[in-house]
């Protein structure tokens, strides 16, 4: 059964220094990196740039539809907000509770903000919403995502709650879930992959909570060294599951869910490309990569079995970022500066030209998890130090690919985070990459 979420106030950076930018900006101004002046409905930054302000989504639904009219036409990229009549009756939203506002937040906002085309759109807004009325654990599943959103755009003291209403839609769904792919058929497939992929994003959320939730308690009197590595290491562990088992379900699933609407979150939207740039950053990249075996195999003392499980598993990493390096799509600037040289210095700099490019095939990065061995998942649950090193350089691919993913949660800081708390003070060189790009 899924985790209840650890409620804790997330710890101050170390040495930060003091600045006068406004604490709960809204997510435009926070990308932007520029003071909010957290006006609400929306602030003065969005309102002057006439853009969407996150903080549009923090009203009551009722206030949000009277604003717009009649909501049930909303539109975005042709794709009309399926937004329910007021009084409407769905069963899994609960009486008393906020469940039918955040059904309607899923509509006009959660789907936007994953949506990159007018057909995922319609998933998100119509597909998914359609087979909840057959399968209401889906419905419970968009829920859930829909709190967990908000949870995102807001104050930590109010984020705490609406997590723990996430959990809950996922926990009240799990039991027809698991009934459900015991006997996945043509009919229910849709359903059950929609729902394993709400299960991976809400596992996003709770390992990041729980993280910074550990992380923060690390030096407390009470809590011991040992245990501290015990909780992240299972919660590391437990992203890798969770990864590995949708691909589980779309493998079971794919001969139906091919040629259906939910089959448009796993396919390739853009093909693989190259240039001189990109060529000359993967080769940088790949040899700082490959000099990580050298930290195993120089250990006498490791077995076989976990030496070959971690080359694998960095074999696997070596691939993915060549893979995600061809397949973001750059800015023509970034194309047009010219070659990096090889220093060390420079990784910061390739890493942050690829996260000025996008990632339109977000799944493409978690394909890592898929060829992760029991063994290897193992060590990251035991908190082998060398598996650590591993799941830290993974860390930056992520990040890069996800860096503007309001639902992967900085999952990624919070990976080198654990993996810095592990290694401790003597082995933090091993991951002197991940801190300089990641945890900066």
């Amino acid at each position: 059964m899924v985790l209840d979420m650890l409620a804790t106030v997330p710890p101050a950076t170390k040495g930060r220094r003091f600045h006068h930018k406004s604490r709960y900006g809204c997510a435009a101004c926070k990308k932007r990196r520029r003071k909010c002046d957290e006006r609400k409905p929306v602030c003065g930054n969005c309102a002057q740039r006439s853009v969407e302000c996150s903080f549009k989504s923090l009203e009551p639904a009722s206030r949000r539809i009277s604003t717009i009219g009649n909501a049930s036409r909303l539109v975005t990229m042709g794709v009309p907000a399926q937004v329910p009549s007021s009084g409407a009756v769905i069963p899994f939203c609960r009486n008393n509770t906020r469940d039918l506002e955040l059904y309607c937040h899923f509509q006009i906002y959660t789907s936007v903000s994953m949506a990159h085309s007018a057909a995922l759109l319609r998933l998100y807004r119509e597909d998914i919403p359609n087979l909840s009325a057959s399968f209401p654990f889906v419905g419970h599943g968009v829920l859930s995502v829909a709190y967990f959103h908000l949870a995102s755009l807001s104050p930590h003291e109010t984020s705490k709650k609406l997590l723990t209403e996430s959990a809950f839609h996922i926990n009240q769904a799990l039991p027809s879930y698991l009934e459900t792919i015991k006997n996945i058929t043509p009919e229910n497939s849709s359903a059950v992959f929609s729902f394993a992929m709400f299960v991976v994003l809400f596992t996003f959320a709770n390992a990041s909570e729980e993280t910074t939730a550990v992380l923060h308690t690390a030096r407390a009197p009470p809590r011991t060294r040992e245990t501290t590595i015990q909780c992240l290491s299972i919660t590391a562990a437990r992203v890798a599951r969770s990864i590995q088992n949708i691909f589980l379900i779309f493998a079971r699933t794919q001969q139906w869910i091919s040629s259906s609407p939910v089959s448009l979150v796993a396919q390739q939207i853009v093909d693989p490309t190259l240039n001189e740039s990109t060529m000359q950053w993967m080769h940088v990249e790949d040899e700082h990569l490959a000099k990580l075996s050298q930290l195993w195999k120089d250990d006498s003392v490791l077995h076989l079995k976990d030496s070959c499980a971690l080359s694998r598993a960095l074999a696997c990493l070596r691939d993915t970022f060549r893979m995600v390096t061809q397949l973001t799509v750059l800015p023509a600037e970034n194309i047009a500066e010219g070659q990096p040289n090889t220093s060390t210095n420079d990784l910061s700099s390739i890493h942050k030209q690829l996260c000025a490019g996008h990632l339109y095939d977000a799944p493409s990065v978690f394909l890592w998890y898929i060829q992760l061995s029991p063994d290897f998942i193992d060590l990251l649950e035991e908190g082998n130090a060398y598996a650590m090193v591993v799941l830290a350089h993974y860390a930056i691919v992520l990040n890069r690919a996800c860096f503007e993913k309001w639902w992967i949660f900085r999952l990624a800081h919070r990976f080198v985070a654990t993996a810095e708390v592990i290694l401790g003070e003597e082995k933090r060189t091993w991951i002197e990459w991940p801190l300089m790009v990641v945890a900066t």
